[in-house]
C-alpha cells in the first residue's frame, strides 16, 4: 500500500457526497463505497467500486457460496453501470 493513502474511518457512515470526497483505504482511489468490519472497531472504511468487488468477492468465496461467482458477475454489472 502506498504511504499516501490516508487511512480514513468514521463511526458514522459517510453520506453520499462525503464518501466522494475520500479516497478507498486500500488504493487511493476515489471511494464510491463503504466498508464496516467488527475487528476495525466497526469504523466504516471508504472503498472504491473496484476494491469493493473485490472485498465482495473474498467474503462470497469464504463463506463457500456455490453462487458467488454468478452474484459477483451481477453485481460488478451493477457497479459498472
Amino acid at each position: 500500500m502506498s504511504e499516501l493513502v490516508k487511512r480514513h474511518g468514521r463511526k458514522k457512515p459517510y453520506t453520499y457526497i462525503g464518501i466522494r470526497r475520500v479516497g478507498c483505504v486500500r488504493c487511493g482511489n476515489k471511494a464510491t463505497n463503504q466498508w464496516q468490519i467488527c475487528a476495525d472497531n466497526s469504523l466504516y472504511r471508504p472503498v472504491c467500486t473496484a476494491c469493493d468487488i473485490a472485498i465482495n468477492k473474498l467474503v462470497l468465496k469464504f463463506m463457500r457460496d456455490p453462487e458467488w461467482k454468478e452474484k459477483i458477475r451481477v453485481y460488478k454489472a451493477q457497479a459498472e453501470e
